[in-house]
């Protein structure tokens, strides 16, 4: 397993607004964590958490280009996103250096990190480029707020796609890959996209809480009847090979 690191960034509305003392204080007291913040300041920080070296780096620009405003066209959480992440005044690189060693532990930690930094700073969301993901604050942290080590906040982590084509729904993973899993696609199926997202939302979720490979030629379902083709194929919306689920 390489050790890639677990990146993203929060969007700041005020780019002054981070307080570390803060952020460091919900880590040890909501999340019960302990912290190592000898070098911590509000501008740049090495955190040490369960030996883990995570860094936060606070820049007082906008993210360069136009990454946000793409991101925020097709991410349907954030429904004002493109006019809201497009006013951002700077923002804040989080990451997991030394990630790679237990890609579940690490991406809970990560969310715990983010959540925090989204509590102690006037903030709009999170953006992890990697996975195509740009989340308002409010949905990030309400997401956060069920999460425990069986239940995952997938939304915060993994992209949903969904596409209307010809009268038939779509719907693909994408982030799956950050946990050594291949991608999944349900492809021009006669359900509604509601069903497909929430259908994919529980393969997703099973595949990485029990760490299952799926393979072609097998069969998955959700209930005890349910028996759905996997087949493997080159992605219909995404690149390179995925597992296609017949539904």
């Amino acid at each position: 397993m390489s050790n890639k690191p677990l990146l993203g960034m929060i969007l700041l509305s005020d780019t002054s607004s981070m307080k570390i003392k803060g952020v460091v204080e919900e880590l040890r007291k909501k999340w019960k964590l302990q912290v190592d913040d000898k070098d911590a300041s509000d501008e740049i920080s090495i955190l040490v958490i369960d030996g883990y070296n995570i860094t936060i780096a606070n820049l007082s620009v906008p993210i360069p280009g136009d990454e946000i405003e793409i991101a925020a066209k097709y991410n349907y959480f954030w429904e004002n996103g493109v006019d809201e992440a497009t006013k951002h005044k700077g923002h804040i690189i989080l990451s997991i250096l030394n990630a790679g060693k237990n890609l579940v532990k690490e991406n809970i930690l990560f969310n715990k990190v983010a959540a925090s930094i989204l509590e102690n700073s006037n903030s709009l969301g999170v953006y992890v480029g990697g996975r195509s993901l740009l989340l308002k604050k409010e949905f990030y942290l309400a997401n956060t707020e069920m999460m425990t080590n069986e239940d995952f906040p997938l939304f915060n982590w993994i992209y949903f796609g969904m596409r209307h084509k010809n009268e038939r729904n779509s719907v693909y993973t994408y982030g799956l890959a950050d946990f050594n899993k291949k991608e999944m696609e349900i492809v021009n199926s006669a359900h509604s996209l509601k069903e497909l997202r929430e259908l994919m939302f529980n393969l997703t979720h099973y595949v990485i809480l029990s760490d299952v490979t799926l393979k072609a030629g097998e069969t998955i379902g959700v209930t005890d009847d349910q028996k759905m083709k996997i087949t493997e194929s080159k992605g219909e919306y995404l690149d390179g090979k995925t597992l296609k689920i017949e539904y």
